[in-house]
């Protein structure tokens, strides 16, 4: 994020980049990255109860002393894309001036340890599914809609991971 200058905002490729957090910092800082995890929700009732877990689990990160935030995120409303562009993100700003690939990646692990224990700790899936019944549509199930990334603490895992040749 070192090169990224606040000129560079309002370019296309930057549009999804946490920008009121860079615009602070002039830009990105040295030695930085910035991890981005897109997730979806469920529609109806137990979507909205995820999204709520995990602005509380983002949030007390932050408290603590994680530099995260949570941001939903949408394309314009033109057309047939009205309604069915909106993503949520998890954004976590590393720093590590030693650029260690090791300490990322054992970082990224403890990171997803925890959102998983939380979720166990706080029987987040039961209390989810004991609010709303059956399942509501999901976004991906209905054509031009698209299909819900994989779960938040799955994605941190494999982030990094390299695909086999």
């Amino acid at each position: 994020m070192g090169d990224l200058t606040a000129d560079d905002f309002s370019l296309l490729p930057y549009a999804d980049l946490p920008l009121g957090a860079m615009k602070r910092t002039a830009g990105g800082r040295a030695d930085e990255l910035v991890i981005c995890m897109d997730f979806a929700l469920e529609e109806g009732v137990r979507g909205l109860l995820g999204l709520e877990f995990v602005s509380w689990w983002v949030r007390d990160a932050a408290r603590a002393g994680a530099a995260m935030q949570v941001r939903s995120l949408a394309l314009p409303p033109i057309g047939e894309q009205f309604g069915s562009t909106l993503r949520f993100r998890i954004d976590w700003f590393y720093t590590d001036p030693d650029n260690d690939m090791q300490r990322l990646l054992a970082a990224v692990e403890a990171l997803a340890t925890d959102l998983e224990s939380t979720i166990a700790q706080q029987d987040i899936v039961k209390r989810i599914e004991g609010r709303n019944g059956p399942a509501a549509v999901v976004p991906g199930d209905r054509p031009g809609r698209p299909a819900p990334p994989q779960p938040v603490s799955a994605g941190l895992r494999t982030l990094f991971r390299r695909k086999p040749h």
